[in-house]
Formats: C-alpha cells, structure tokens, sequence
C-alpha cells in the first residue's frame, strides 16, 4: 500500500506544473464545444485556480516593447563596428586560405591513399576503410570552405 501513495503522489507531483489553454468554441449550429486546441472565432476562457501560461517564444508578448532592444542597450558607433568587420573578414580569409590547403593536401592524400598498398586488394576492409576515412577528410574541408564563404558573402 506505501508503494501505491508513493506512486500516486509522484504522479501528482509530476502533473502539476502541466498546464493548457482552454478555448471555447461556439459552432454554426450552436453546439459550444470546450478545447486545448485554438480554432477560428474560439474564445480562451480563463480558470480562476488554473496556472497562468507562459508566453510563447515565437511572438512577442502583448507587453512587450516596440523596440527589438532596449533604449540602454550598449551602441556601437559605425568607425567601431567597420574595424570589427575588417577584422572579421581578414579572419576569416586567413581561415579560408587554410581550409583550402587543407583540402588540397587531403586530396593529394587521397590521391595517393586510393592505391592498394603491395599486396593489398581494393576488396581488403583496411584499404575500404582507409579509402573512405580519406574521402570523408576531402568532403569536411570542401564543406568548411563552402561555409566560411558564405560567412564572408553575409559581410557588409
């Protein structure tokens, strides 16, 4: 019998911080209808004891303020923020430059890599899965300079 009270208060434990918008909802014929799921023209109708809901991430609650940031948020004046792009774009043209003799060095390895070894056979799981770790090692620098090009195209 304790392990029966035990589980019944952890599930009411559990339940509680579970919580749901009720709506209600009036039909053409009249039929009033009450729901968690919201249709056109449903009213949400406020329980007195129930928990108020969180606001939701993707729209901005109804107090929210009409500005993205507040009004003392630290600003940054333009001469700053164009040396922090400079910097960001010489950032990322030494990454790039690196990216691609990376990947140029890994094709080479895979040129050489691709093969067999003296005695070795193509079928042999040792040349398979040397073949396809170099390959992969081609694809990852390939797709580093694809990325760092697009972060240098976003760049003012």
């Amino acid at each position: 019998m304790p392990i029966a009270r035990l589980s019944l208060l952890v599930c009411l434990i559990l339940a509680a911080p579970a919580q749901a918008a009720i709506y209600k909802y009036v039909d053409a014929n009249g039929e009033v209808t009450f729901t968690d799921v919201y249709k056109k023209g449903a009213k949400r109708v406020d329980l007195p004891s129930a928990p108020k809901p969180l606001p939701s991430k993707g729209k901005p609650s109804r107090g929210a303020a009409s500005t993205p940031t507040p009004a003392d948020f630290p600003r940054v004046d333009s001469a700053t923020q164009t040396r922090r792009d400079d910097l960001r774009r010489q950032i990322l043209q030494d990454e790039i430059s690196a990216e691609r003799r990376a990947a140029d060095e890994a094709r080479r390895q895979l040129a050489f890599g691709e093969r067999p070894q003296p005695g070795e056979r193509e079928t042999d799981p040792s040349y398979v899965t040397r073949v396809n770790s170099l390959r992969t090692a081609v694809q990852q620098h390939e797709q580093n300079v694809t990325a760092i090009q697009r972060e240098l195209a976003n760049l003012k």
